[in-house]
């Protein structure tokens, strides 16, 4: 009887193993040999690389291809109606819990703690800033004057809150009805009308009558130097829109803002800004017994004041006198040769008037030029061109404190022709303010009017 399981042969004496060793069984579950034909297809070779599946004639009719697209001709009429394709929208930043970086905190008690947070160098975009409510708006000039405190808010008033009716019901013996629901510890309340708010009497007043009331007063205060000395020099000053007394400037201005007669609020109103301009004080603010309207810097100050121009346009010349004659009167140049100075120096269409005293010439002369736009374009032209050779306003203030000193031989005032030899005197002069009103003759001064250079109109 043969042995089932015989013991494996024995190599060779060469050391060489048996040709017709089988190679040995594998897994059923791992890959096949090197060389083994696959399961169901015994003659085919052995490839390393796999042939794709065809794709079953049913796949193709359940999941169809999409149609190409048809070519566009460029030589079409359409194709010039046709839009041009439009750039694609980047997408935004990507914003998920991956981009998340995971950190650790050690706290007090030693323990460590894990949590996420954006990276240092996340691109945030910048959001826009919501805008400013209306009420925080920057205002306009025109409407800073004049000052009033707004409405206040009415804010909404709670509603009562309807309760669900109690159970018990209390009931007096004199009453028919069958009496009414009582919550306990809810009080009956009844909200008050809503009124919207109404607009305070100073927003409310005509801004053209206010603006020419401002204007009549501004001239009414600078016409007398004997009056305009008064107010700014303090003591009882009358008030030029009821004629009331008061104590002093600070009393008639709180007096002009809330006069005790509203049919003329308008006049009190630009008497109060006229007043205000006068002192110096910022009139855009409401007066109180603070007296903190009255603290303004300078420099806005003679802007307030140089605002409000003489009309007709019109440039004061100083320093036109040349001497006295025998008699002891004072000698100056007169309208032609004022006229013919001015032409020499470029400036035209405007007419000279000298001014002149018991004593003889004034050394003052008047240049007025037309009552229109051009007008006031060559009399700023005169005036910015005395400017910039510093015979202006303050050039004149200056030279005027040096009057002690003989004006023949002041250099401030005379200057010698470098080609002829003569003595010439040195012309300052500037463009009429409100200010320079008492220092023009009762004739022109009773013939001008004053204007706003900010609010320019011709109407007024």
């Amino acid at each position: 009887m043969k042995n089932p399981n015989p013991p494996p042969p024995r190599p060779s004496a060469g050391g060489k193993p048996a040709a017709a060793m089988a190679p040995p069984r594998k897994s059923r579950w791992g890959p096949p040999p090197p060389g083994a034909a696959p399961a169901g297809d015994k003659a085919a070779p052995s490839t390393s690389a796999r042939t794709p599946t065809p794709t079953h004639p049913a796949d193709s009719r359940r999941h169809p291809a999409p149609p190409a697209p048809a070519p566009r001709n460029p030589a079409s009429p359409a194709a010039a109606l046709r839009p041009p394709p439009q750039a694609e929208t980047p997408p935004p930043p990507p914003y998920d819990f991956h981009n998340l970086d995971r950190r650790t905190m050690l706290l007090a008690d030693g323990t460590v703690r894990t949590y996420f947070a954006l990276p240092p160098d996340y691109p945030f975009e910048p959001a826009p800033l919501p805008p400013l409510p209306h009420h925080l708006l920057p205002r306009a000039g025109p409407d800073l004057w004049p000052p009033h405190q707004p409405p206040p808010r009415q804010m909404p008033m709670p509603m009562t809150m309807q309760m669900p009716p109690h159970e018990a019901k209390r009931k007096h013996p004199a009453d028919q009805d069958d009496g009414f629901p009582r919550h306990p510890k809810q009080p009956r309340f009844d909200a008050p009308p809503h009124h919207p708010p109404q607009p305070s009497l100073h927003a409310a007043v005509d801004r053209h009558a206010l603006r020419r009331a401002f204007l009549k007063y501004s001239k009414m205060l600078n016409e007398s130097s004997a009056q305009k000395r008064s107010y700014l020099e303090g003591g009882r000053v009358p008030c030029l829109a009821c004629g009331r007394d008061f104590a002093d400037a600070h009393g008639l201005v709180m007096h002009a803002y809330n006069p005790p007669n509203t049919d003329s609020l308008v006049d009190h109103l630009g008497l109060h800004k006229a007043l205000c301009v006068l002192m110096g004080w910022d009139y855009t603010k409401v007066p109180e017994n603070s007296k903190g309207y009255q603290s303004l810097p300078a420099d806005i100050v003679r802007e307030s004041r140089e605002d409000l121009i003489v009309w007709p346009p019109t440039v004061i010349i100083h320093n036109t006198a040349t001497g006295r004659k025998k008699d002891g009167r004072f000698e100056g140049l007169g309208n032609k040769d004022m006229d013919k100075k001015m032409t020499e120096l470029g400036f035209s269409g405007g007419k000279s008037k000298s001014l002149y005293g018991k004593e003889g010439h004034l050394g003052l002369t008047l240049i007025k030029f037309a009552n229109n736009p051009a007008g006031l374009k060559e009399a700023e032209r005169l005036a910015e061109f005395l400017e910039r050779q510093d015979h202006g306003r303050i050039g004149w203030s200056r030279a005027r404190a040096t009057h002690s000193i003989d004006s023949d031989r002041n250099p401030l005032l005379v200057e010698t022709d470098t080609r002829t030899g003569e003595r010439m005197r040195i012309l300052y002069g500037y463009l009429a303010i409100s200010s320079d009103l008492d220092e023009l003759d009762s004739d022109s001064r009773k013939r001008a009017f004053l204007k706003s250079r900010r609010e320019f109109d011709l109407s007024d």
